[in-house]
C-alpha cells in the first residue's frame, strides 16, 4: 500500500510528521501495547466463493459466503472466522445445507465442525460495513461525487464485509460473484469468467483468482469507468479505468505501466506472477494506492493535468502498487511487524523506476528526499526497530520506518552485495516462497546463499535494531608526512535504543592532479583516524560519495574544499552535500559558488539544494543570488528558489514572492510554493495575496493549500475566521486539513479556535481526525485531554486511535506539568506569604526592642 510524501498521495503514516512539543522522538510503543505473536491456524481456508448483492442505496451487502477448509490441529473442533457486525442468517455445510452449531459476538464466528477434517463452511449473512467496503454518493457537501463501491482490506479490515482468517499468513483462492447496477463495471481479482444480466436493473459479474493470495488482497470495485487497454503482450491484459472524460488524464499518469512491468520482471528475474493488470482510479479513496492481486486501486487524485504534470509524477505511486505484485502479493509477510518486505521492497522499486528514467542522480536523489522524510520522523516522532513486535494496531507500523527505511536497506543491501548478486538474491528470494509468507531471515538466507556471505550483522543492526548512524568527516593534510589524516566519528548518541555501527565507508581523495582516489575503511567505532598516502593538498574529501549509507552526513573541511568539490565533482551526491555544507560558510566566495550552481548545475537537485543553502544563509548576498534566479526554467528549482525566499523576513522578499504569486506561473506546484513562502516572510503586506490566492482553482486545489498554509505561517490573527470557514464539510479534504494545520499555528491561547477544533472531532474521516489531533497537540491546551479521550473510547479506526493515543500522551504530560507549575507557583506563593510574615514578625520585634529601653528608663 502506498500514498505518498512529497507528492501528497496520502501516506500511510499520515503524512506530514508534526514535531512533539515534549521535545524530540519518545518511545514507539504507548502504554498497554502488547507483544505480538503468530496467530493460531487450526484449520486452512483453501477457497472462498463469495456471492455478494450490492444495495447501493442501503450501503450494504447481502452475502453468502463459502469457505473451503481444511484441518491441520488434530484436537480442533472450533473454526474461527473474523466477521464483524453481521446480521447472521445461516451457518451450514454446504454439503446438504446442514445447520452447524455456532456462537458469535458481533466479532468472530465460531463453527462447531466436529470431527470433520474438510469440507466447505457456507455462511449467509447481511451487513452494513463500518470499514472494508465503502459506498459512495453524491451528498450537499459533495454533490459532483459519483456512486462508487470499493473495497479496502489492508491490514485487516476484510472482516468487515465477509468471513476470514484476517490476517496476512493465510492463502487460498477466490472467487466473487457480484450483482450489481446495470451498466457499472466490477473489478476483482483475476479473470473475469462471466458477466451476466440478472434483472432489468442489475448485472452478474464473475471474477475468478485461481492463485492462492491472503484476505487483505482480496478486492472489490464498482462504478461507472472508462476503460483504457494498454495492453502489449495479449497474454497479459493492462488496462486503466478512470472517470470518463478523464482519459487524458489517465494515459499521462499511467502510461508508463506496461514499461514498469517489463522491467520489474528483468530485474527481478521473475515474470510478472498474475493473470492481469488493472489500475483503478476511484474517489475518496483511504489511502494513495492499494496493491490488491492483479488489480490495484489508486486515489483519483494522481491524474494530472497538464500543468500539473510539469513537475509532478504518479510515476512513484504506479511503481509501488506494482512492485507489490511480486512483493507483497507473490510473497507475502509472515505478520504485519515483517511488513518491510512488503513496504519497503515497494518503495525500493520507485527508486528503481527513477533509475532507469532519469539516471543514478535522479536515483540518489530521490533516496535523499526519503531519507530525510525518515529522519523527520525519527527526530521528531519515536524511533523503532523497522521489525518490532510491539504496537498497538498494525497500522501503527505503517510509517517511514517501514517504507523509507526499508527501501534504503536494500538500496543499502544492493550497494554492498553489487548488481550481479544482490539481484540473483531477489530472483532466489521470490522463487523460493514463490507463494508463501516470509520473514526477515528468509530474505537474509537467500542473499547468504547468493553470495556466500555472512549478513546477519547487516540484518541486526539496520532492521532489528533502532536508529542510523551520524557521521563526522574531518581532513587535515600533514605537509611534512605527506600524508592525509581523515578522523570518522560517529556523533548519534548511544543509548538502549540507539547502537553505535559497524560501518563500511568509502573515502573519496580528489588529488590536485585531477585523479580521484578511493579508500575503503572499516568504521567499527565510534571514531577512529585513518592515514592515507597524499602527495600534495588534496582538492577535495567526500565521505560516502556513492550515497550506500542512510546517514546524516557533516564534512568539517574548509570552505575552499567544499567550493572546489561543489564546482567540480562528477556526482551530483558530492555536489548537492558539498552545497550543504557551504550554508555554514557566510563569504563572499561562497555565496557566489553556491549561486553558479543554483543557475548551472546540470541536475536540478544540486540546484534545488544550493537554493535552500542560500535560504539559510540569509545574507544581502544571498538574497540577491535567488532573487536573480526566482525565474528559473526548471519549475522543480523555482519551488526551490520560492521556498528559500521565504527564510527571508523583510518587505523586499514579500513584495517580490507577493509580486511572482500574483503574476501566476506555468506549474500550480511553483503558484503553492509561492504563496507558503510569502506567509513565512511574517510580512503583513502579504496577507490580502494569500487571501485572493485563497480563490484560486487549481490541480488538487494545491494553490489553495499553499494560500492556507501561508495563511499560518503569516501568523496574522484576521485569517482565523477564513481558516475556519475552510473546514466546514462542503470544502475539499485536503483543503480542509491545510486548514487544521494553519489554525494549529494561529491558535495559541484562542479558546475559540481548539474549541472549533474538538467540534471537528465529532467527524469520522479517517484523514481530518489525526490532523485535528496533531492540531490540539500543538496547541498544547490540557483542556482538550477530555475531547481527545472520547474520540479514542468511540473510535474503531487504527489510524485515529493512534494519533488519539499519541495527542494524550502530550496533552496529559503538558497537563501534568501545568499542574506541577500551578503547584510550584502556590508553593512560590506559600513561600512568599511566609516571607512577608516573617517580615512582619522581624520589623514588629525590631520595634519592641527599640522601645524596650525607653520604657526600662522610665521603669527606673
Amino acid at each position: 500500500m502506498n500514498g505518498h510524501r512529497g507528492c501528497g498521495w496520502g501516506h500511510r503514516c499520515g503524512g506530514r510528521v508534526p514535531a512533539d512539543p515534549g521535545g524530540g522522538p519518545r518511545p514507539f510503543a504507548l502504554p498497554g501495547d502488547p507483544e505480538r505473536f503468530r496467530r493460531a491456524r487450526p484449520f486452512d481456508l483453501t477457497h472462498l466463493r463469495l456471492d455478494i448483492a450490492l444495495q447501493v442505496s442501503a450501503r450494504s451487502v447481502s452475502a453468502v459466503a463459502e469457505l473451503t477448509f481444511s484441518r491441520r490441529d488434530p484436537d480442533a473442533r472450533v473454526l474461527l472466522l473474523d466477521a464483524v457486525a453481521f446480521e447472521l442468517e445461516s451457518v451450514t455445510l454446504a454439503a446438504g445445507d446442514v445447520p452447524l452449531p455456532f456462537a458469535y459476538d458481533g466479532e468472530a464466528l465460531q463453527v462447531t465442525l466436529g470431527a470433520l477434517s474438510s469440507g466447505v463452511v457456507r455462511v449467509r449473512y447481511r451487513v452494513r460495513p463500518r470499514r472494508g467496503l465503502y459506498f459512495l454518493a453524491p451528498d450537499a457537501d459533495a454533490p459532483t461525487r459519483p456512486e462508487q463501491v470499493w473495497s479496502q482490506c489492508q491490514d485487516e479490515d476484510a472482516r468487515y464485509w465477509f468471513p476470514c482468517h484476517d490476517s496476512p499468513d493465510m492463502r487460498m483462492t477466490t472467487e466473487l460473484l457480484v450483482t450489481a447496477p446495470s451498466g457499472w463495471t466490477v473489478l476483482s481479482n483475476g479473470t473475469l469468467i462471466e458477466r451476466t444480466r440478472r434483472s432489468a436493473d442489475a448485472e452478474l459479474w464473475h471474477w475468478q483468482q485461481t492463485t492462492a493470495h491472503p484476505s487483505y488482497l482480496v478486492t472489490l470495485v464498482a462504478g461507472t469507468f472508462s476503460e483504457l487497454d494498454a495492453t502489449r503482450d495479449p497474454s497479459l491484459p493492462v488496462r486503466f479505468y478512470v472517470d470518463p472524460g478523464r482519459e487524458a488524464e489517465g494515459w499521462r499518469s499511467l502510461g508508463r505501466t506496461a514499461d514498469m512491468i517489463e522491467h520489474f520482471s528483468a530485474l527481478t528475474g521473475v515474470p510478472y506472477p498474475w493473470s492481469k493488470y488493472d489500475q483503478v482510479a476511484v474517489h475518496d479513496f483511504t489511502f494513495g494506492g492499494m496493491e490488491n492481486t492483479s488489480v490495484s486501486t489508486l486515489t483519483e487524485r494522481c491524474l494530472l493535468d497538464e500543468r500539473a504534470a510539469l513537475d509532478a509524477t504518479a510515476d512513484d505511486l504506479v511503481a509501488h502498487e506494482l512492485a507489490h505484485q511480486w512483493f507483497g502479493d507473490l510473497v507475502t509477510c509472515h505478520d504485519w511487524s515483517e511488513a518491510w518486505l512488503n513496504e519497503g521492497f515497494a518503495t525500493f522499486f520507485e527508486h528503481l523506476d527513477v533509475e532507469r528514467k532519469d539516471g543514478r542522480d535522479a536515483y540518489l536523489y530521490n533516496l535523499k528526499q526519503h531519507a530525510d522524510a525518515y529522519f523527520g520522523e525519527d527526530d521528531a516522532r519515536y524511533r523503532r526497530p523497522v521489525v518490532c513486535a510491539t504496537w498497538g494496531a498494525p497500522i501503527d507500523l505503517f510509517d517511514r520506518h517501514l517504507y523509507e527505511k526499508g527501501g534504503w536497506v536494500l538500496h543499502m543491501l544492493r550497494s554492498e552485495l553489487g548488481d550481479p548478486v544482490f539481484w540473483a538474491g531477489v530472483k532466489e528470494y521470490l522463487t523460493r516462497h514463490r507463494g508463501r509468507s516470509v520473514e526477515t531471515r528468509d530474505l537474509q538466507r537467500a542473499m547468504e546463499d547468493a553470495s556466500g556471505r555472512s549478513l546477519g550483522g547487516f540484518f541486526k543492526q539496520w532492521i532489528l535494531q533502532a536508529g542510523h548512524p551520524e557521521l563526522e568527516l574531518d581532513a587535515r593534510f600533514d605537509a611534512e608526512a605527506p600524508m592525509l589524516h581523515v578522523t570518522l566519528r560517529q556523533t548519534q548518541a548511544v543509548d538502549a535504543v540507539t547502537p553505535s555501527f559497524a560501518l563500511p565507508v568509502t573515502v573519496s581523495v580528489m588529488h590536485a592532479s585531477g585523479e580521484e582516489q578511493r579508500h575503503s575503511l572499516v568504521l567499527d567505532d565510534r571514531s577512529r583516524t585513518f592515514a592515507l598516502p597524499c602527495e600534495a593538498a588534496p582538492r577535495w574529501v567526500s565521505v560516502d560519495p556513492d550515497g550506500a549509507l542512510l546517514a546524516k552526513v557533516t564534512s568539517s573541511v574548509p570552505a575552499a574544499m567544499l567550493r572546489e568539490a561543489l564546482a567540480g565533482d562528477p556526482r551530483a551526491l558530492v555536489r548537492w552535500r558539498a552545497a550543504a555544507s557551504l550554508a555554514r560558510h557566510d563569504d563572499e566566495l561562497s555565496v557566489a559558488a553556491l549561486e553558479r550552481a543554483l543557475r548551472d548545475d546540470a541536475f536540478w537537485g544540486v540546484s534545488a539544494e544550493a537554493a535552500r543553502a542560500l535560504g539559510e544563509l540569509k545574507g544581502r548576498s544571498a538574497w540577491e543570488a535567488l532573487s536573480r534566479s526566482i525565474d528559473h526554467a526548471n519549475p522543480k528549482v523555482r519551488r526551490a528558489v520560492a521556498r528559500a525566499l521565504g527564510e527571508f523576513r523583510t518587505d523586499a522578499a514579500a513584495a517580490l514572492l507577493v509580486g511572482k504569486l500574483k503574476a501566476g506561473d506555468a506549474s500550480w506546484l511553483v503558484e503553492s510554493e509561492l504563496a507558503k513562502a510569502a506567509g513565512r516572510t511574517r510580512r503583513a503586506t502579504a496577507y490580502d495575496a494569500l487571501v485572493g490566492a485563497l480563490a484560486r482553482e487549481s490541480w488538487r486545489d494545491v494553490v489553495r493549500i499553499g494560500a492556507v498554509e501561508g495563511l499560518g505561517a503569516l501568523r496574522d490573527a484576521r485569517a482565523i475566521p477564513l481558516l475556519l470557514a475552510l473546514t466546514a464539510p462542503s470544502v475539499g479534504a485536503s483543503t480542509r486539513r491545510a486548514a487544521v494545520g494553519a489554525l494549529a499555528e494561529l491558535g495559541d491561547e484562542r479558546r475559540e479556535v481548539r474549541e472549533a477544533l474538538e467540534q471537528l472531532l465529532e467527524e469520522r474521516d479517517p484523514h481530518l481526525v489525526p490532523e485535528v489531533l496533531r492540531a490540539l497537540t500543538r496547541l498544547r491546551d490540557a483542556a482538550s485531554v477530555e475531547p481527545v479521550s472520547r474520540v479514542l473510547r468511540m473510535t474503531d479506526d487504527g489510524r485515529v486511535r493512534r494519533a488519539a493515543r499519541e495527542a494524550l500522551r502530550s496533552l496529559q504530560t503538558r497537563e501534568g506539568s501545568e499542574e506541577l507549575r500551578r503547584l510550584r507557583d502556590q508553593v512560590e506563593a506559600l513561600r512568599d506569604e511566609v516571607r512577608a510574615v516573617r517580615d512582619q514578625v522581624a520589623a514588629a520585634s525590631a520595634t519592641r526592642k527599640t522601645e524596650r529601653p525607653a520604657a526600662s528608663k522610665r521603669k527606673r
